[in-house]
C-alpha cells in the first residue's frame, strides 16, 4: 500500500495544468479534476483544526471531501506517466480532453457519460505499468493498450463494468475487439476494472490495519478470478485469452481521513495450451510480481 501526504499531491495541480498547456488545451477551473484539487486543498488547510471542527468540515459534503483523495491520486499517477511519455501527441491530447469531462462522483455517472472514467481507467493502467518501467503504449482504436515483453505482445482492451450484471456484455465486447488486433505471438488480453463490481463503487475501505486491508483485497480479487472462469468459458469457448483484474481503492484504518492507496492486479490465463500458459505466467510474474 502507498501512503502519501496531501501537500505533496497538491503540487500536481500546476503540473497538470502545464501538461494540458503542452498539448494546446485549456485547464478550466470548473472541470471535475480542478474540483478534486479544490476539495483536497480544503482538507489540507483545515486538518490541523480540532477534531470537532475538522469533522464538521467533512460532514458538509462528505462524499466529495473523501473521494477527492482517491481521484487526485489517480490524476497524480497519470501525470507521472504522461509527462515523460513519448506517445503520439494527438492521441494524448484526445485522452486529456476526455479525462477532464464527466461527473465529480462515481454515483453521479450515467450510461451517457462514462467516457471520462473509462479513459481514466485506461490511463491509470498505463501509469501502473509504466511506473514499473515496462514497455507499454497507448493505442487507438484497438487495442486500448499494448504491452511488449521480451516474449510476447499483450494487446489489452480495457473495460469498466458498472455491475456484475454488465460484466458479461463488457467481456463479449472486449473479445470481439481483440479479434481485430490478432497477430503472431500476440496474447489477447482483457483488463477489467472491478471497483464497481466488487466494492459497489465504494472506493474507501475501512480496515483495522494495513495487513487486514491488503488481505481482504487480495482474497476478494482471487475469489472473483476463480468464479469468473465459468463466465469466460461461456463467452470465449475454445478461444484463449488473458484477463487482468484491476482493483484500486483507499484504505482508512479506522481514522477520520483515509491515508493509504492500494492497487491490486492479477491475471487469469484462460484456455491456452499448457506450455504457453506457463510461459505467459512466468512472463507476467517477472513484469508484475505478486506481493503477499
Amino acid at each position: 500500500m502507498r501512503r502519501y501526504k496531501y501537500s505533496d499531491l497538491l503540487l500536481y495541480e500546476d503540473r497538470l495544468k502545464k501538461l494540458y498547456e503542452r498539448f494546446g488545451l485549456n485547464f478550466n477551473s470548473t472541470n471535475r479534476i480542478s474540483k478534486y484539487f479544490a476539495y483536497l486543498s480544503e482538507i489540507e488547510k483545515n486538518r490541523q483544526k480540532d477534531k470537532l471542527s475538522f469533522s464538521k468540515l467533512l460532514q458538509k459534503d462528505k462524499a466529495k471531501y473523501y473521494y477527492s483523495q482517491y481521484y487526485v491520486l489517480e490524476m497524480c499517477n497519470i501525470v507521472d506517466a504522461l509527462e515523460s511519455s513519448t506517445q503520439d501527441a494527438k492521441l494524448i491530447r484526445e485522452k486529456l480532453i476526455d479525462l477532464s469531462k464527466g461527473t465529480y462522483l462515481l454515483s453521479e455517472e450515467s450510461s451517457n457519460n462514462t467516457k471520462a472514467r473509462d479513459t481514466t481507467f485506461e490511463l491509470s493502467l498505463f501509469a501502473f505499468l509504466r511506473a514499473r518501467n515496462l514497455n507499454i503504449k497507448l493505442c487507438d482504436p484497438n487495442p486500448d493498450l499494448q504491452l511488449v515483453s521480451d516474449n510476447f505482445t499483450y494487446n489489452i482492451e480495457c473495460k469498466r463494468p458498472h455491475s456484475l450484471k454488465s460484466l458479461e456484455d463488457h467481456i463479449k465486447k472486449a473479445v470481439k475487439q481483440l479479434k481485430k488486433s490478432a497477430g503472431n505471438n500476440v496474447v489477447p488480453t482483457i483488463a477489467l476494472s472491478l471497483e464497481q463490481v466488487l466494492l459497489g463503487g465504494d472506493l474507501i475501505l475501512d480496515s483495522r490495519d494495513e495487513i487486514s486491508a491488503s488481505n481482504f483485497l487480495n482474497a476478494t480479487l482471487f475469489t472473483f478470478l476463480q468464479e469468473n472462469n465459468k463466465l469466460l468459458g461461456k463467452i470465449c469457448g475454445d478461444e484463449p485469452c488473458l484477463v487482468l483484474y484491476y482493483l484500486s481503492c483507499l484504505a482508512g484504518f479506522k481514522t477520520d481521513v483515509p491515508m493509504a492507496n492500494a492497487t491490486f492486479i492479477t491475471g487469469n490465463i484462460y484456455n491456452f495450451e499448457s506450455s504457453l500458459s506457463n510461459s505467459i505466467h512466468e512472463d507476467l510474474t517477472r513484469m508484475i510480481p505478486q506481493t503477499p
